[in-house]
C-alpha cells in the first residue's frame, strides 16, 4: 500500500548510520513517521528536502514498523528561504507545537491549511507575536482544547472570539489602525482603550496559551525559550 500526500516536516532524528526517521504533519494522513532510508550519504537527492519546515509532496510505502519515504518534491522552503537565526527559532517553535500536542494518524485538513498559512506569514516577517497568538487559538480551537463558550461575556471573551474565528488578514487590520490612531495627535480615550484591548492584550493572552500548550502536552516546549526574546 502506497500513500501519496504533502505535509510540513515537524522534526527528524538520525538512524542507524545513514539514515533518519522524519515526522511531517500531512494534508491527508495527520501526522505520520516515516522512515527515510540513506539521506544523510553525500549523494542522496532526498538530502536537501528533508530540512525543518520544508512543505513537500510525499510517496510513502507502508511498512510492518515503519514506513518507508519513497519519493520527496519541495514545494516551500520556509526554514531555509531568507534564512535567519530569528525566523528559524520562530518557524521551530510553531513546529513543535504541532508536533507534541496532534495525535497520530488523525486526518485535520483544516489544522494542517493552519500551519501553511501562518508559516507563510512568519516567512513574510509579520509580527511575531500578533502571529504566534493567533496561531495558537486558532489551533487550540481547531483542535477542541479551547472555547470562548462558558467565558462570562466580557472584552476578553469578544477578543479571544475575534481571534478565534476571524482571517489574520481582518485581525491584522484591526491591530494596525488602532495603532496607527494613536499618533502623537490623538487625544481620544476611547480609542486608547480599543487599542490597549486589541494590541496589548493579545501578549497577556499569549503567556496563557503558551502555559496551557505545555499542560496538554505534559511537557515544557523547548523552542519557547528562542522566542521569549520577541514577546
Amino acid at each position: 500500500m502506497y500513500l501519496r500526500t504533502e505535509g510540513v516536516i515537524l522534526s527528524r532524528r538520525n538512524y542507524g548510520e545513514a539514515d533518519r526517521i522524519v515526522t511531517f504533519f500531512t494534508r491527508d494522513y495527520g501526522k505520520i513517521t516515516v522512515l527515510c532510508k540513506g539521506v544523510r550519504r553525500p549523494r542522496s537527492k532526498k538530502a536537501g528536502h528533508l530540512e525543518l519546515g520544508n512543505w513537500c509532496k510525499i510517496f510513502v510505502a507502508k511498512g510492518k514498523n515503519l514506513d518507508l519515504l519513497t519519493e520527496i518534491e519541495l514545494k516551500t522552503a520556509f526554514g531555509i528561504n531568507e534564512f535567519s537565526e530569528n525566523k528559524a527559532n520562530k518557524i521551530y517553535h510553531f513546529l513543535e507545537i504541532v508536533k507534541n500536542i496532534t495525535p497520530d494518524g488523525q486526518r485535520n485538513q483544516s489544522t494542517f491549511i493552519l500551519l501553511i498559512h501562518f508559516l507563510k506569514q512568519i516567512a513574510n516577517g509579520e509580527d511575531f507575536n500578533l502571529v504566534s497568538t493567533t496561531f495558537k487559538i486558532k489551533l487550540l480551537s481547531n483542535l477542541g482544547f479551547f472555547s470562548t463558550e462558558q467565558l462570562p461575556d466580557s472584552n476578553t471573551k469578544r477578543f479571544l472570539e475575534f481571534l478565534a474565528t476571524e482571517d489574520f488578514d481582518i485581525i491584522k487590520k484591526e491591530v494596525v489602525s488602532r495603532d496607527k490612531s494613536l499618533g502623537p495627535q490623538s487625544s481620544d480615550n476611547s480609542t486608547r482603550t480599543a487599542r490597549f484591548t486589541v494590541s496589548k492584550s493579545y501578549l497577556k493572552v499569549l503567556a496563557f496559551l503558551d502555559s496551557m500548550i505545555e499542560d496538554l502536552c505534559e511537557q515544557k516546549l523547548t523552542t519557547r525559550k528562542y522566542v521569549s526574546q520577541f514577546v
